[in-house]
């Protein structure tokens, strides 16, 4: 059974489950964008349940017998938990970490206009596929060596240059206005040599990630110098929160 046929089973044993069809339409088409290869258009919404969601969703199923009342209750745990499983599925099977939307990237080239981009560990490259439909000059790059191991650079949606970050440094730093990367891991320091390179460079860091949280080093977030900007904070208007995880777009010096 797939994710989505999860979804749907699970809607099917709640009374008047069509009531959260939506969200399942929702996620039906971010997956077919992805399956397409193509990004999703818009930013999601929050997509668990709202406590205010389950309040009435109960309160509308009060005639229910107690057995029926607990049943029903048990199904909407799980249907809100198979929710809550989106980004790891999406993780697995499209190597799709970063919530990298057609709007998100849009609203990155309104604030940013007339530069070019370098993506460091860009995976199935992702964000350098948004750029380059919009026209961006975009060197995108990456080792692979993630996909030993998942889909993170089994599925490109984009040509992407085999290189480790430093190398990619070393080779275009000095020939772009920014160097952008996303969901760096939380358990490699590679994300401190890049600030440190970045640092003697004449190039905004654009990182994406969740401070103190699931991506990158701690040592990154002990060194990192976040700027206030207001570019950022419009684009970040435009960027998923959709789950437990709160990422964003970050300037970094």
């Amino acid at each position: 059974m797939n994710y989505i046929e999860t979804l749907k089973n699970d809607l099917a044993v709640l009374p008047n489950g069509n009531t959260f069809n939506l969200k399942v339409k929702l996620i039906e088409r971010i997956i077919a964008s992805l399956e397409n290869k193509q990004l999703p258009k818009y930013h999601f919404p929050k997509l668990q349940l709202s406590e205010s969601e389950i309040t009435s969703f109960m309160q509308k199923n009060m005639f229910l017998s107690a057995p029926e009342f607990e049943k029903m209750s048990t199904d909407l745990e799980k249907f809100d938990h198979d929710l809550g499983e989106l980004r790891t599925y999406l993780q697995q099977e499209f190597g799709y970490w970063a919530t990298i939307t057609q709007d998100f990237v849009e609203q990155i080239t309104i604030d940013f206009p007339n530069q070019s981009f370098l993506e460091l560990m860009a995976g199935n490259g992702f964000l350098s596929k948004g750029l380059r439909d919009l026209g961006v000059k975009t060197y995108c790059t990456d080792d692979l060596s993630w996909s030993k191991h998942d889909q993170t650079g089994n599925k490109l949606l984009t040509e992407v240059e085999s290189l480790d970050a430093i190398s990619a440094l070393a080779k275009y730093g000095n020939k772009v206005d920014d160097v952008i990367v996303a969901w760096s891991p939380d358990r490699e320091e590679i994300d401190v040599q890049i600030l440190q390179k970045m640092r003697k460079l004449d190039a905004n860091f654009l990182l994406i990630g969740e401070f103190d949280g699931a991506t990158d080093s701690q040592e990154f977030w002990n060194q990192a110098k976040l700027v206030t900007d207001s570019r950022i904070k419009q684009i970040n208007r435009v960027y998923s929160r959709y789950d437990l995880v709160h990422d964003q777009l970050y300037l970094v010096k």
